[in-house]
């Protein structure tokens, strides 16, 4: 159902499930799937697809251009997955042209709070949740099950690996390990997010292996480049494997104290 006072552009594809409500603003190329809600006065500005089920709340503001001084209009993407939900007055912008792939991309189930922000070619895994004013720069990377907390922010190009969780009023400034807690401004390694290794049903014997990476990982007289042949002893569970893979690479070094 399209309330007869949203404003939709010819262009824009939607499916007979989705509930278009009054003053809402759906612009060129855009894509709304099956059984999506916008609200009232909500913007999904252009070239922007939202998948099944997902919910843009009254306010919110999607698919504007980045904020990129270079950005000179390109036809660049932002793709929202299944179930989400976009609170009021949250904002994630298009891709710029400065990565091979122009898309800004929201995965599967992921609760982007009011006033959170997730800036141009950003990429989101399933299951985050950005709580309130929250916000992440440009070109970050973050994993699946992430939770950051109100106005926690990511520098640009920082990634945030899978199952962490970034405190409240926290400062990323350089890449954070998967299923850590950090906190803090700049944020510190706080320790194992054993809470929501246990929410997700991961067990006690992978959780102690990777309490013994992480011990590794913060042991300051191991070279950073030292780090994969000191944790190649670990027992090979995936969680473990995806630990050690996350730090062989980086573009910002690795919160590591």
């Amino acid at each position: 159902m399209i309330h007869k006072d949203a404003l939709i552009d010819p262009s824009a594809q939607i499916a007979d499930s989705a509930i278009i409500e009054k003053g809402a603003f759906i612009g060129k190329n855009c894509v709304i799937g099956e059984n999506v809600f916008v609200g009232y006065n909500a913007v999904i500005e252009r070239d922007t697809t939202v998948g099944d089920g997902t919910k843009v709340c009254m306010n919110a503001h999607i698919g504007g251009d980045p904020q990129d001084y270079s950005f000179k209009g390109e036809d660049t993407k932002l793709i929202i997955g299944k179930n989400c939900l976009l609170r009021e007055f949250c904002t994630i912008h298009r891709a710029s042209t400065k990565e091979d792939v122009w898309e800004t991309v929201v995965g599967d189930n992921c609760f982007i709070m009011s006033y959170a922000h997730i800036a141009h070619d950003c990429k989101l895994r399933n299951n985050v949740t950005m709580t309130s004013f929250s916000a992440l720069g440009g070109h970050c990377r973050v994993g699946s099950f992430v939770n950051m907390g109100g106005f926690a922010a990511a520098h640009q190009f920082v990634r945030i690996g899978s199952g962490c969780m970034i405190g409240g009023k926290s400062t990323l400034l350089k890449d954070a390990p998967p299923y850590c807690l950090l906190a803090g401004t700049p944020a510190e390694l706080e320790g194992l997010n054993s809470v929501g290794l246990k929410r997700r049903g991961i067990g006690p014997e992978v959780r102690m292996e990777l309490k013994r990476a992480l011990s590794i990982y913060m042991d300051l007289t191991i070279k950073l480049a030292d780090l994969p042949e000191e944790l190649s002893f670990l027992h090979p569970y995936p969680e473990v494997v995806e630990f050690i893979d996350f730090i062989k690479d980086s573009k910002r070094s690795f919160v590591r104290g």
